[in-house]
C-alpha cells in the first residue's frame, strides 16, 4: 500500500513513520500500520484494484478484513 499511497505532507511513508532525533534516525520497520491500513477503504477504486491485484486478494476481500480490523479498536 505505501507504494499506492502518499505519504504525508509528500514525505515517503517510511520517512513520515521513522524515529529522528540529533543522535540517530531508526527507520520504521517490521511493524503494521493501522492508520495506513484503514486508509485502504477511503481509495479511489482503481486504487484498490491496483492493490488487490499487487496482493492477489480480491478489493472486497481486502475491504472486509479492513472493517474486521477497525472494529477491533
Amino acid at each position: 500500500m505505501r507504494k499506492v499511497i502518499k505519504g504525508v505532507g509528500g514525505l515517503s511513508h517510511e520517512r513520515w513513520r521513522s524515529f529522528s532525533n540529533e543522535k540517530k534516525t531508526v527507520e520504521a520497520r517490521n511493524f503494521l500500520d493501522g492508520d495506513l491500513i484503514e486508509s485502504f477503504v477511503d481509495l479511489s477504486r482503481s486504487k484498490m484494484d491496483e492493490i488487490s491485484k499487487q496482493m492477489n486478494v480480491p478489493v472486497e476481500e481486502l475491504c472486509k478484513r479492513v472493517e474486521e480490523l477497525t472494529r477491533l479498536h
